[in-house]
């Protein structure tokens, strides 16, 4: 149950292209995190999205040839194996690539940087509850098992 933000060229998509990538994005992270398709763990999934003007993405201050993307995924410590963190990322590319109506290149998904936020227990709190990973491992279970 991460949260993911996302930085795109405001141009890339329309509305509804950002919202069809927004609801793929968080559904390969929650896989990646062994949540699956559960009810509790979509509602506790946010995509933040951040269209951006065209001047505002440089590549070492000139306007880049192609679209670039940002994904930043925070999520509490331990929801997200190490190992499963460039196979996610390859995903989140083929994915964003897709959206643009790009075919899938390993040299044009360079374009698609991933950085991931282990964020302390402790530290990722909703409200004033600490949300814990073994606690959300077990309330996914017990939402699964209804």
């Amino acid at each position: 149950m991460p949260l993911i933000d996302v930085y795109l060229n405001e141009t890339v998509l329309d509305a509804e292209g950002r919202q069809v990538l927004a609801d793929e994005l968080a559904r390969l992270a929650r896989r990646a995190e062994g949540y699956g398709d559960s009810r509790l763990a979509a509602s506790l999934t946010w995509v933040y999205l951040h269209p951006m003007p065209e001047t505002a993405i440089t590549r070492s201050g000139a306007a880049p040839a192609r679209p670039l993307w940002r994904i930043e995924i925070a999520s509490p410590v331990g929801s997200l194996a190490a190992d499963a963190k460039p196979e996610l990322a390859g995903h989140l590319a083929r994915a964003c690539l897709a959206a643009e109506g790009t075919a899938w290149d390993p040299a044009e998904a360079r374009r698609v940087w991933v950085l991931y936020r282990d964020v302390a227990e402790g530290d990722w709190v909703a409200g004033t509850t600490v949300a814990r990973v073994e606690a959300i491992r077990e309330a996914v279970a017990r939402d699964r098992a209804a």
